[in-house]
């Protein structure tokens, strides 16, 4: 028998492994890959599974990449739009970002409350491609611009083998609208691509921020609709317009509820699929580790 018993063996792979019957008792497999692994009759006795800090600070820095970059692009198309009307058909790109913007915010609180459906789970792909697909269309509405003037600032020199680049940026900048159209649907292939890798802790978490981000905009959108109704004294469509408001407010927590649930669940130690017959898990500390389509194993079974 192969012993690890007491081990520090965090963070490393055990994928598609065989260790059977290996002594595992009172090791620290805290960020451990066992996925498709055979441990039958393996000893996990006491072991401390989970998250390990390096995965924490791998979430805590994902939070904040997604947060950032989701957050000016959606914060910038909103500025940009604020002051056109929805309903001006020479801009129809700005209804089309609100009618997805609201969708998006629908389909990601009601995947919340659906949290472990088929529903849930369908939803939660569909917010991710409604809202990659503003994503993608910010990125090339705004970004093209913002670099040239990062990477060229205005009446200084550029060098000949900067030229090509000066160039396509400049012909992203001056046709954005049109590009950024384009690019809406590659926005929503990427986001459809990833869901392949649904079931990871970092894709459930970006999908809930990006709805959080929506419902919080759409909140945004239906308070400034609200308060122009009241201005012109419209009471009806003013507090209609209020109740939608408080609609998307209540979603948006809803979608906040949803992040902190999927970081409180993340995946630290997988077993996914692995071979468990006869394997012991006595008294070990299990929390935010994946059981998931192993065989001959529950987590039901523990004492």
């Amino acid at each position: 028998m192969t012993h690890f018993i007491n081990r520090d063996l965090r963070n490393r792979s055990f994928r598609r492994k065989n260790f059977a019957l290996t002594n595992f008792r009172g090791a620290d497999i805290r960020g451990c890959d066992f996925s498709g692994a055979i441990l039958s009759g393996s000893d996990f006795a006491n072991v401390k599974a989970g998250l390990s800090i390096r995965q924490r600070i791998y979430l805590a820095l994902w939070v904040i990449a997604i947060l950032l970059f989701a957050g000016d692009v959606m914060s910038r198309l909103f500025f940009n739009t604020i002051g056109q009307s929805p309903l001006d058909f020479t801009t129809p790109h700005v209804s089309l970002f609100y009618g997805i913007v609201n969708l998006a915010g629908i389909t990601s609180a009601i995947a919340a409350l659906t949290l472990k459906t088929k529903l849930g789970r369908i939803l939660t792909i569909t917010t991710g491609a409604l809202v990659g697909s503003i994503l993608a269309f910010g990125v090339a509405f705004f970004y093209p611009g913002l670099l040239s003037h990062l990477i060229f600032p205005p009446n200084q020199p550029i060098f000949s083998t900067q030229e090509w680049l000066h160039r396509i940026l400049s012909f992203l900048d001056e046709n954005n609208t049109m590009i950024a159209i384009y690019s809406a649907p590659i926005g929503v292939a990427i986001m459809l691509l990833f869901s392949k890798f649904r079931r990871r802790t970092t894709y459930k978490v970006t999908v809930s921020i990006l709805g959080a981000i929506a419902n919080y905009v759409a909140a945004f959108f239906w308070s400034t609709i609200a308060n122009a109704f009241f201005i012109n004294q419209n009471s009806t469509f003013g507090i209609a317009s209020s109740v939608a408001t408080i609609v998307f407010l209540a979603f948006t927590f809803l979608s906040i509820n949803r992040i902190i649930y999927e970081l409180q669940n993340a995946i630290g130690t997988s077993f996914r699929g692995a071979e468990l017959t006869h394997t012991r898990f006595e008294y070990a500390d299990l929390r935010n580790t994946d059981f998931s389509q192993a065989i001959g194993f529950s987590p039901y079974e523990l004492k």
